[in-house]
């Protein structure tokens, strides 16, 4: 009770205040052509985001994702470039085998095969993949893998550079290790955290969600959202698995429904399709829908939650097994379907308390999943740089 009450205050109180401060110093560093220079780069075995070719623009990036839309922010606000880079047998380039080895997902082979063949592709990841001599990391001030796509014999030789990483899965090992210390060849360990409280309590380490986002990044990679347009009901991917029809139909009442059900995925080969998320239905469904909604299915981190509010939804959720509720209030927050039926009703008949809610979980998520991680990144790298710098210039 007190760590919600207390919660609740920096929410109200504090972020407010440190977020002009941090978008001050933000829009003073691009004016000044300060911001760092910035590539995220994935090995061809990575069945997560993006699938093309270096040097597109953010849109054409974006639509390329395999699954999820990631850090959008850095393509958008800091002109990053990104990169498919072929996998190297170096130990700290394999965590992406401990989804088969220790979390069991699916054998080693399934991931491997997504260098020759997506599912639903004419082409595998080979195609736009290219070796790790052969990217210019120089030209870069900070290089963000997904996983560890860059061996430390790589990064060695560029002390200039801030060598960042996820680690994709936080059920994966190296997750929990990258806490005590970053991978090897790698300086920022980049945590996925994101909450009202920083949890980084190592010098590596930053909160970092991995949905690197805030609330319009999508109306400027894709055409704006009019607010004033924005009706109906996006389900949360896992809920509406669970979800029954009679749950589904019910909800038709606050406008169209995007609930896609594995039913609707497309099948190719005997492999089944999910639905792109950066393209066609759900898309639509998520620059055009008021609301995004969950209230069964599994435990969430809560990356959806957030795609949905930077996306312009407003999201009503159940408590449990979310580990953001942070961004729920009294309003938002729900017990079951029933409730959701309730709460969205509360929300249509007040404008005020919609608007205030919407207002709430914008600058929630701006402060929280933008505007706080990117000036830390940009601490670390500062700091990082200098230390490395300073380490050569004594030897």
């Amino acid at each position: 009770m007190v760590a919600n009450r207390l919660l609740a205050s920096l929410s109200a109180h504090a972020i407010p205040l440190r977020d002009h401060a941090a978008r001050r110093r933000l829009d003073r560093l691009a004016r000044r052509g300060a911001l760092p220079r910035i590539a995220i780069v994935k090995q061809d075995c990575n069945e997560d985001l993006y699938c093309c070719p270096p040097g597109l623009s953010a849109r054409e990036t974006l639509s390329s994702t395999l699954l999820r839309s990631g850090p959008v922010s850095l393509l958008t606000e800091f002109d990053a470039k990104f990169y498919i880079v072929r996998t190297e047998p170096d130990e700290e380039c394999n965590i992406w085998k401990e989804k088969a080895q220790a979390l069991k997902w699916a054998p080693q082979e399934w991931f491997e095969a997504f260098r020759d063949r997506i599912p639903g592709r004419s082409h595998g990841q080979s195609k736009f993949a290219v070796g790790v001599d052969e990217v210019p990391w120089d030209d870069f001030d900070i290089v963000v893998s997904i996983d560890v796509s860059v061996p430390a014999r790589i990064t060695q030789r560029h002390p200039s550079v801030a060598w960042a990483y996820y680690v994709r899965e936080i059920k994966a090992p190296s997750w929990r290790d990258s806490f005590s210390r970053p991978a090897s060849g790698q300086d920022i360990y980049l945590s996925q955290f994101f909450a009202p409280l920083r949890r980084a309590s190592a010098e590596h380490v930053v909160d970092f969600p991995y949905h690197f986002q805030h609330f319009g990044v999508f109306d400027k990679v894709f055409a704006p959202a009019r607010e004033g347009e924005r009706r109906g009901v996006f389900v949360e991917y896992h809920t509406a698995r669970d979800a029954s029809p009679e749950e589904i139909a019910a909800l038709g009442e606050f406008g169209p429904v995007y609930a896609p059900n594995a039913r609707d995925d497309r099948i190719d080969g005997g492999e089944r399709i999910l639905e792109l998320s950066m393209q066609g239905r759900g898309l639509e469904a998520l620059l055009h829908s008021k609301y995004h909604v969950k209230w069964g299915g599994r435990g969430i981190f809560g990356t959806a939650k957030v795609e949905a509010i930077a996306a312009g939804c407003l999201a009503v959720s159940t408590a449990s097994g979310d580990e953001t509720r942070f961004l729920q209030s009294p309003a938002t927050t729900v017990t079951g379907f029933a409730d959701v039926l309730a709460k969205l009703r509360r929300l249509e008949s007040s404008r005020a308390s919609y608007e205030r809610e919407v207002a709430r979980q914008r600058r929630l998520v701006d402060y929280l999943c933008y505007l706080r991680p990117a000036n830390d990144l940009i601490d670390a790298w500062q700091k990082t740089v200098r230390t490395k710098l300073s380490r050569r210039s004594i030897a």
